[in-house]
Formats: C-alpha cells, structure tokens, sequence
C-alpha cells in the first residue's frame, strides 16, 4: 500500500518560509481589529477626576415614551453633553437611553442607560436593540465623515444603524454636531444643525433643517465676584485630539508667555496632543510658566475657568465649542482664530484673526492682558449674550418642541 507524506525536511522548509508570513498576516489582522482612536486607552486625567453622575431635575411621570439617542461615541465632549442635558431635563417626560460603539476605559458619565454595541455587519441587530426597547423616537447625534480613518469608521456604523432603525421603522431627529454633511435617510423628519455656520455650509433645501444652538447649564458656570478675575493668565479647554486643535495651536501660548513676562498658561483637558504640548513647552523653556490639568471632571471645571483672563480658541475647525459660552458666562474674554462658528458665537470681529496666524493673535492676547478695563467690559457683554442665546433652558425648550410634535404623531 502506498503512502503519502511529506518529507521532514520538505516540512522544516515549509515552516521556514510561509510562518513568517504567516505571523506577520495575523499580526496585521490582530492590529487592526484592536485598533483604537490614539486617546481611547489615555489615561491622562486630573487627580480629582470623577465621572459625571446624571440627575433627573424632575421625578419621572408615568407612561413616559421612550427615546433613543444614537451617538458614536460617548467620550467627555459637546455632543455627550448635549445628550445629558435632554436626559437630565425631559427624563421626567421621557423615558431615554443611548446607544453607542465606544465609550471610554473611565467612564464620562454615569447613571444613565447605555449600550455599547460593536456590530457593524448585520442591521438587524440593530432593528432588535429597537424592538427591544421599544422607542417612539430615534435622536441621532451625528458624527460621520469621509475626511479621516476615524470619520470613515463612524460612518459605516451610523450607515449600519440607520438601516437597523429603517428596518424598524420610527422618526428620527437628526443632530449634525460637526462641519459635514448630513447622514440621508427617508426615516429623518428634522435635521438639526447646531450653529449657522454648519446649517449654511452642509444643510440641504430639500430637508426640514432647524439651528438649535447647544445649551449649557450655567449655574455650573457662574461667578459672584467679577472683580477677582485675574489679570496674567490665557487658558483654553479643550479634548486635545486633531479635530478641532491641532499641534500648532499650543504655539500662540508659548509665544505670549515668551513675550509677556509673567504670564502663566492653562491648558485644561487630555487626549494624544497632551504629550506633545507639553513637550513643546518644555523645549522652549517654559514649563514653570504652564499647567496642564489633564481631563477634569464636569463639576470641577468652574474651578480652572475662574483661574483664566482670557480664553483662547487656537482652533482649526468649530462647529459650534461648548467651552466657549462657559467661558462667556463667567465674564471671560474668548480670542481666536476666525473659524467655523465662532464668529457667529463671539459676534466681535476685533477679538479674531485670520486662522493659524499665531503672531497676530499673541499680539491680541497680550493687549487684552494689558487693558484690564476692556477685558471686563467685553466680558460683561459675552455675559449677556451667553444668557440671551446659549443657555441649556433655550436649549431644551426647542427640542421638545421637537420631541412633542413628533411623539403626538407616534
């Protein structure tokens, strides 16, 4: 009988020449199924730091309907913000809870509902997290671009969640939280667009397009004692991640200190550009005149704004930027450059200059640090319209009147 095998040294060749191969083709698959955004895993926060714990401001009625927010992620940021603050102030109307791909290793928030759901094959799946839950209303909070490998991944999961909720079959409200057109879908019947500048730039006539402007809740964000605003600091707060700053915008900061004797630095927030900001600063010999906190819990960050004079918007990209009415409402200057919607956000033409030209606006930044007077006054008027157009009340107001028209419908 004959056999048929393979001879040894046949085998050792075998394995000398194809398991390299081999190993370098599972390191790649295995790569690129743990790949992860550069901050997911960055652990570089505040010693205080503490998830935000959500509070209904009202007990919750009976027979509430339920809605579903949809986000890609539900990092420390805007768009989370603004989910919380529907939950937070129309929880006692409706039942609501999120879901999303990715959540931080330390959680932002905590004491409301969320789903981390990772499929992005089968829409199905999706349709039984629907039929599951059982919403009347779908609020999705879009992120999704084709401008990057990040954008492009979030928007093949709203793609495959949006097949899911077509399949199942309720309204939807869309938010377009970021510069980028909107996500198409039959099933939208509001398209929400959260400054003039993204509606102007991205909306479509077709659609029924809305500008809500994100509110903030500004007994967090308040002082009693405007004469104790300090005099010699510039600060920003910030996710330091590339889409909205940038390696060039700790650049204005070391040029003012470089500059102006005396002045110190903040830079409140955490993300991949941490270690490189601050080594930049280190380089130019100015550590001891810069504090980086890291990522500071929710509750805290009143603490760091109170320490500014004049907060600085270094930014190349801006839909919309909660810190800056944060900033507004405690009386704070906001300098930067003329991007996005922060002219419609500042409504002071003299306050921004063209984007990117660092030594312009470290010019403007040292002449507001030295007129006292002015800075007070032009804080006082950020004050005012902070109160008039970006308050988390105004906010809440337009969307349920969203929420109602849509739900009565239901």
């Amino acid at each position: 009988m004959k056999t048929n095998y393979i001879p040894a040294r046949n085998i050792k060749s075998f394995i000398r020449f194809y398991f390299p191969v081999l190993f370098a083709l599972l390191q790649k698959v295995k790569k690129k199924v743990n790949k992860k955004r550069p901050h997911a895993n960055n652990r570089n926060y505040h010693a205080g730091f503490k998830p935000y714990q959500v509070k209904m401001h009202q007990p919750p009625g009976a027979d509430r309907k339920k809605i579903l927010h949809v986000i890609c992620n539900f990092w420390t940021g805007g768009s989370a913000r603004l989910v919380i603050d529907l939950v937070e102030h129309l929880g006692h109307l409706y039942e609501q809870k999120i879901i999303t791909y990715d959540v931080p290793e330390i959680p932002a928030y905590t004491g409301v509902p969320v789903i981390v759901h990772k499929e992005t094959g089968n829409p199905e799946a999706i349709r039984a997290e629907l039929e599951s839950f059982k919403p009347v209303l779908v609020h999705v909070h879009y992120l999704g671009h084709h401008k990057d490998e990040w954008g492009e991944q979030d928007w093949k999961w709203y793609d495959y969640v949006f097949k899911g909720i077509e399949a199942y079959g309720c309204k939807v409200v869309e938010n377009i939280n970021i510069p980028t057109e909107p996500y198409t879908s039959g099933a939208v019947s509001h398209y929400v667009y959260v400054s003039r500048y993204v509606n102007n730039a991205y909306s479509r006539a077709e659609h029924n397009n809305v500008v809500i402007y994100p509110g903030s809740d500004f007994t967090h964000f308040n002082r009693t004692d405007y004469t104790a605003i300090p005099d010699n600091c510039i600060g920003m707060v910030y996710r330091l991640e590339r889409d909205k700053i940038n390696e060039k915008s700790i650049d204005v900061f070391i040029e003012v200190v470089r500059r102006r004797k005396g002045t110190k630095a903040l830079i409140v927030g955490g993300g991949s550009l941490l270690d490189y900001y601050r080594k930049a600063v280190a380089e130019a010999g100015l550590a001891d005149a810069f504090t980086f906190t890291g990522y500071v819990a929710y509750e805290d960050l009143q603490h760091f704004y109170k320490k500014i004079s004049v907060f600085v918007a270094p930014v190349h990209n801006e839909s919309f930027g909660q810190v800056t009415p944060f900033a507004m409402n405690m009386g704070i200057p906001v300098a930067g450059y003329r991007v996005g919607a922060l002219p419609e956000i500042i409504a002071d033409d003299s306050l921004l200059v063209p984007p990117g030209d660092t030594e312009k606006l470290a010019t403007l930044l040292i002449a507001l640090l030295d007129n006292r007077r002015k800075r007070l006054q032009i804080g006082a008027a950020n004050r005012a319209r902070a109160q008039e157009l970006f308050s988390v009340e105004a906010m809440v107001r337009s969307y349920q009147q969203i929420y109602t028209a849509m739900t009565d419908q239901a």
